[in-house]
């Protein structure tokens, strides 16, 4: 009877261990390796970028450190956030949250573009950052001044951001399309300012007259200069 009960053990203990090496056999086999990562939510990045940036290779999923993926990806300074997901066999999905450019920089090493929070982006080749309204005398060494002029941009009516062109910092002054001054004064009011500078467009453009300076430094009082 002994004997009868250790063969079974014996049987199942054999038995136990193929199993085990037959289910790490079929993890590592080629039926669960990619070299391929599917990228959703992007719009200013490619993902023959990001596959350039992460290093794809041919890999086990099994294999995948997706925390590690995750934290590589949000060190790229264009993303925000990424969420990585499995799907059977070897399917690898990243989505990605990307930084939306509000407005470009020149410096002496070239065009930057600038985030909503005030973050610094590289230019991304291709891309039609280019319309975005530039914004010229800031300094990018000081953070306060990038994130200041990231709130002023931000708050442009989707009305008035067609037809600006230029943010000069240091004048307070916007520049729009047709070479029309804009001044804005002190950092204060920034929503009414903009509501009466649409008003005051409109009002122009009704009349058929072209302004050459708005100044908005006092709301209740603006003065328009217009073209004689």
């Amino acid at each position: 009877m002994l004997n009868e009960l250790s063969s079974v053990k014996n049987a199942l203990s054999v038995l136990v261990l193929a199993l085990v090496v037959a289910l790490y056999l079929f993890a590592n086999s080629p039926f669960f390796e990619t070299d391929q990562i599917e990228w959703t939510g992007l719009t200013h990045l490619s993902p023959g970028q990001l596959d350039a940036y992460v290093g794809v290779e041919t890999i086990n999923v099994w294999r995948v450190d997706m925390r590690e993926l995750v934290s590589l990806l949000t060190k790229h300074p264009w993303i925000v956030s990424a969420k990585v997901t499995w799907r059977w066999p070897n399917h690898l999905i990243v989505r990605v949250k990307e930084r939306t450019p509000i407005a470009q920089i020149p410096t002496e090493a070239g065009w930057l573009l600038l985030d909503g929070e005030g973050n610094l982006l590289p230019p991304i080749h291709g891309d039609a950052a280019l319309m975005l309204p530039i914004a010229t005398n800031v300094n990018v060494e000081a953070p306060e001044q990038l994130r200041a002029t990231a709130r002023l941009i931000a708050l442009i009516p989707p009305s008035l951001l067609g037809i600006i062109s230029e943010w000069n910092a240091q004048e307070r002054t916007f520049v729009t399309r047709s070479g029309v001054e804009i001044l804005m004064g002190e950092p204060v009011e920034l929503e009414e300012k903009f509501g009466l500078l649409e008003r005051i467009l409109a009002d122009l453009e009704a009349r058929g007259e072209q302004a050459v300076c708005i100044d908005l430094g006092v709301p209740k009082t603006p003065v328009v200069s217009t073209v004689r």
